[in-house]
């Protein structure tokens, strides 16, 4: 008996589908099939950094100008809150920030010039991205103000002073035909004016009137210095012409060329006075009118002393040594090249019948003193040295010392009640 063994079906069509698939050709498979997948892109995780700098760290920077920051790719997110300078405070300094060249530099101009020789610090902080968002990592640095200054045409004067500032050691006046410049190691407030004190050329180590941005002025702009000390120098006049008698200054620090001598020297005697003394044509008028005046009052004018030279005033000087000795000489008596009397157009009063005027104890008193007291500014003649000023006109009392302005200086010298140094001072004249 044979026995026949049945497949399940699910086997045979198995079977038969295997043998079609042996029996089949095999397709080749087309290029296109085989598709290489793309990367996906490399995350931007490098944060920008700087590059450049200018001026670079410690640098000097331009008084006026622009602070510039060069990145290493293009970001975002600079301005003023993120991109600072501060002075030496701490303060943030006003400037205009910007970004150029497409986020790659950025710059920041002040608002104002910066402090000359001050110095500053440039900021920047983490605010600051690039555009993938990586933040700059925040960063400092300092730099310093330039120290050069221009001089423009004109004329300058540099002051070397003591201490304190109002006592004036010496100075140098320049004018200049074209630009120049310096260099500047220091700005200083001075008597409430600023000065720049300069490092070399014509005023090596002197101040000149400027400003912390380190712009020099000129004399006929800058401020007129503080009255000076009424200390024993030798300084130039600045007004030392024969024609600038109204306006020449002479104390203990100013003085005349020893050469210095008016050409109009006229006699006294024609203006009423006693002769064999000189005085300069141009106070003679109004000298006539004022003694003529006097006179009708019952007052009674001489002179003890008008024109000296400057040999003259050296024995002057030297009698009043060997009689009070040289410390005491210098408040009562004028060095040579110091007095007004070299001018030619001051004088000594006293009284007709009376003694020298400084052997009276004061001779304001005297009728004929307190004439000329009250009256003589309004013909030009104005006291020098009034009571109680001698730490403004650097001398002693002298009731009998006048000097001609004629009518309109002597008028504004008087209104303005101040001593007539002070207020040729105040005009500029000392220093210009």
């Amino acid at each position: 008996m044979r026995w026949r063994r049945t497949l399940p079906s699910c086997v045979v069509l198995a079977l038969v589908l295997g043998a079609c698939g042996q029996n089949a050709a095999s397709p080749t498979p087309s290029p296109s099939a085989s598709v290489v997948p793309t990367p996906a892109p490399t995350p931007d995780r490098e944060a920008p950094a700087i590059v450049a700098q200018d001026p670079p760290p410690g640098g000097v920077a331009p008084l006026a100008g622009a602070l510039i920051v060069r990145f290493s790719e293009p970001v975002l997110g600079v301005d003023k809150a993120h991109f600072q300078l501060r002075d030496a405070a701490g303060a943030v300094v006003p400037a205009i920030v910007r970004l150029v060249e497409d986020g790659a530099r950025a710059i920041l101009l002040p608002d104002a010039p910066l402090m000359l020789r001050a110095t500053y610090t440039l900021s920047l902080d983490g605010a600051i991205h690039d555009r993938a968002g990586n933040r700059l990592a925040p960063a400092s640095w300092s730099i310093t103000a330039t120290d050069l200054v221009s001089f423009s045409a004109g004329t300058y004067t540099g002051y070397r002073f003591g201490d304190p500032p109002n006592h004036l050691v010496s100075l140098t006046r320049s004018t200049l035909a074209s630009e120049s410049s310096g260099t500047a190691s220091e700005y200083r407030v001075i008597g409430g004016q600023g000065y720049l004190l300069i490092d070399a050329g014509i005023w090596k180590d002197l101040w000149v009137h400027g400003d912390a941005s380190g712009h020099p002025q000129d004399d006929s702009a800058a401020p007129i210095p503080q009255l000076p000390a009424c200390d024993f120098l030798d300084l130039p006049t600045a007004r030392p012409s024969v024609d600038s008698w109204t306006t020449t200054v002479l104390d203990t620090v100013f003085a005349l060329p020893s050469a210095y001598r008016p050409a109009d020297l006229v006699s006294t005697a024609g203006a009423g006075l006693s002769g064999g003394f000189l005085i300069r044509s141009t106070a003679l008028a109004d000298l006539a009118a004022m003694v003529a005046a006097a006179q009708a009052d019952g007052a009674r004018l001489a002179v003890q002393s008008s024109y000296r030279s400057y040999n003259s005033q050296v024995l002057t000087f030297n009698g009043w040594v060997s009689k009070v000795g040289y410390a005491a000489a210098l408040r009562v008596s004028a060095r040579p090249g110091h007095s007004e009397h070299q001018l030619g157009t001051s004088i000594d009063f006293r009284s007709v019948s009376g003694p020298s005027p400084f052997s009276v104890a004061d001779w304001a008193t005297s009728a004929d003193g307190a004439w000329l007291a009250a009256n003589a500014w309004s013909y030009g003649w104005v006291m020098s040295y009034p009571k109680g000023t001698a730490d403004r006109s650097c001398y002693q009392y002298e009731p009998w010392h006048y000097r001609y302005y004629g009518r309109q200086t002597a008028s504004a010298i008087h209104d303005s009640g101040l001593t007539a140094r002070e207020w040729l001072w105040a005009q500029g004249y000392g220093v210009r």
